[in-house]
């Protein structure tokens, strides 16, 4: 660095630092002119006619608000996954934000507050939290600002720039869903799940309710105004403090207070503020500094209790071979006593895929819930059987029919039946064109990644998370079957393999390849499954179809399954005459398992790469 560089980085921090502290000072000389007449017996009288009852609601509204700070940062090492204890967080939250909003320079002082009573927090960790609760909080507080502005009588702030505000969260919302980041300055920064973001607003609009009530209670009854005409004036008077950067807010705070407020006398008004200051700002700061001299023991946060890497073994052995899939797309063990199931993590749901690995599904469901909350995600489980379907609803989680499996008894299918027609007609078409099906080795070989290569050309983009994906490595652990014209592979199937059934995972073919001859595929997969023994081969799920369906939803599924190429793959798998088998999904309310179940549908589509997962599995 040069010369000229360190004086510019030297000079930069000198007006970082002082350039609050300098705002600070004009506005405290302006607001010595605005109460130049205001004589000080006048405060101090208005101090003293503070009531003991007073003190005490101010107090009770204070705990609150410092509650709901602290639960900020219980959200936010939620989410970048710290693996901070929840009540060590919220401690050290509160604790930080005391300080901070007395001293200035809020992210600094915050961070060395956290990183002091957190041993267990890097101070870049602790840089990371104190900066993520900064920004959060600010966003909080401009969304709660601008709904307080439209829906409060007061008119303290034009109605578009609240609209404003609101579209800009609500497309922030929306963001979070879709992409799961944004991009600002060249680099993409991740955006908080839809838990977090309805937990910050609904922690934002009781800390700053509970701060304006404080301030209420400190002043006299007479002239202190209601909470719908001091609400938005305390707001907008917390964003000057905030946006000034002055320790304490001090100056910003008073004069817009004055400003918005000009029905109330000054001197109560200014000895209101005083006797918040003492109860909110210099108390807690007080307990704070107390705070710092016993830092918390480390101590693991809940949900790393409940979730573990998945082992390989146990998914070879589960009774659902689709499971199979979890060797793909970052899965996790759930535990609970007798009971074990995977899960994955989307942006914005903790999914249980499919059945549990071992044991009953009932003690799972609080373990999904708790381990769902504790990383800031909606619980979810996907693709159950009716009998666990059956047990989520008798404990009280809302249950939908979403898919129904194909599943053949290969011991009992005979394509001597007339409802195999169909089949019989495309094995005989396939046999006259001279396909050569085979049991191969999933080794890895070019012609399938061709073929994989020139479906998805001609298909699109594969599908994930709970489907396969095509990777060399992920077939090494499935049966794999292949249909051949001469010395080249046309097409292959593959199959997860349990050990009680086996589960169509993977269809790739060539452009227009002679009829039959997936049909040609599945079939020999039968026969092989009726000599292992097996009484179940599953053809995957297809859509749900309802016995009743309104006019408009049928129209609507097939038009989505006709875009999709849905409608060609289920009659494919009906012309085998499966039994249908329901598949449901449950989350803990009605909201819940909308919403995660559009992330997953979204997770889907558009997958990670094979083998990376949404959110590292800490």
């Amino acid at each position: 660095m040069s010369i000229s560089q360190g004086r510019a980085s030297a000079a930069r921090r000198v007006v970082r630092v002082a350039g609050p502290v300098g705002l600070g000072a004009i506005c405290l000389l302006l607001l010595r002119e605005q109460l130049a007449g205001l004589e000080a017996i006048a405060v101090l009288d208005g101090l003293r006619a503070v009531r003991p009852v007073q003190w005490i609601a101010a107090l009770a509204a204070t705990c609150v608000s410092f509650w709901a700070i602290g639960r900020y940062d219980e959200v936010i090492h939620r989410s970048l996954r710290t693996g901070v204890d929840r009540g060590d967080a919220t401690r050290a939250g509160a604790a930080a934000i005391a300080l901070s909003q007395v001293l200035g320079l809020g992210v600094l002082t915050g961070a060395l507050a956290r990183w002091r009573m957190l041993p267990g927090l890097s101070p870049l960790d602790a840089a990371r939290v104190s900066g993520a609760v900064a920004v959060s909080f600010l966003a909080g507080w401009a969304v709660v600002t601008a709904a307080a502005a439209l829906l409060l009588p007061q008119d303290l702030l034009p109605d578009w720039t609240a609209i404003v505000v609101l579209a800009a969260a609500s497309g922030l919302a929306l963001a979070a869903v879709v992409a799961g980041d944004i991009r600002l300055a060249g680099r993409r920064l991740p955006l908080p799940s839809l838990p977090a973001i309805g937990t910050i607003l609904a922690l934002s609009a009781l800390d700053t309710a509970a701060a304006a009530l404080a301030l209420q209670a400190l002043m006299p009854a007479a002239t202190a105004p209601g909470l719908e005409v001091l609400l938005p004036a305390y707001l907008l008077a917390l964003g000057a403090a905030l946006l000034s950067g002055t320790p304490g807010g001090v100056g910003p705070f008073e004069l817009a207070l004055l400003a918005l407020l000009p029905g109330v006398p000054e001197a109560d008004l200014i000895a209101g503020i005083v006797a918040f200051r003492l109860v909110y700002y210099a108390l807690p700061a007080c307990l704070a500094l107390i705070a710092l001299a016993r830092p918390a023991p480390r101590r693991a946060a809940a949900s790393s209790r409940h979730l573990g890497p998945l082992p390989p073994a146990g998914i070879a052995e589960a009774a659902r071979a689709e499971l199979g899939v979890t060797r793909q797309n970052g899965a996790m063990t759930l535990s609970a006593p007798g009971a074990e199931a995977a899960v994955i993590e989307t942006r914005q749901s903790l999914t249980l895929l499919f059945a549990p690995v071992r044991g009953p599904l009932a003690p799972l469901l609080p373990a999904l819930a708790g381990a769902a909350r504790d990383r800031t995600r909606l619980a979810c489980a996907y693709k159950l059987s009716a009998r666990d379907a059956c047990a989520a609803r008798a404990a009280g989680w809302h249950v939908v029919r979403i898919a129904d499996e194909m599943v053949i008894d290969p011991q009992r299918f005979s394509l001597d039946r007339p409802v195999l027609r169909q089949v019989r007609r495309k094995l005989r078409k396939s046999a006259k064109a001279g396909l050569v099906i085979r049991r191969a080795e999933p080794l890895p070989n070019p012609a399938l990644a061709d073929l994989d290569r020139r479906w998805r050309a001609a298909h699109g983009r594969a599908r994930g998370v709970t489907m396969g994906v095509y990777c060399p490595g992920y077939l090494r652990g499935q049966r794999l079957y292949t249909a051949e014209t001469g010395d080249r592979i046309i097409a292959f199937v593959t199959f997860h393999e349990g050990p009680q059934e086996w589960t169509l995972d993977l269809i790739r073919h060539a452009e227009d390849p002679p009829e039959g001859t997936v049909a040609a595929l599945i079939a020999a997969a039968i026969e092989d499954a009726r000599a292992a023994g097996l009484s179940r081969l599953s053809l995957a799920a297809l859509p749900a179809a309802p016995d009743r369906e309104g006019r408009l939803t049928a129209r609507l599924r097939r038009a989505v399954a006709a875009r999709h190429g849905a409608a060609g793959l289920a009659r494919f798998k009906t012309a085998f005459a499966p039994r249908r088998a329901p598949l449901y999904a449950a989350a803990p309310s009605r909201a819940a398992l909308v919403i995660a179940l559009a992330d997953l549908a979204l997770a889907v589509h558009k997958p990670p790469p094979p083998g990376i997962a949404f959110a590292p599995a800490t």
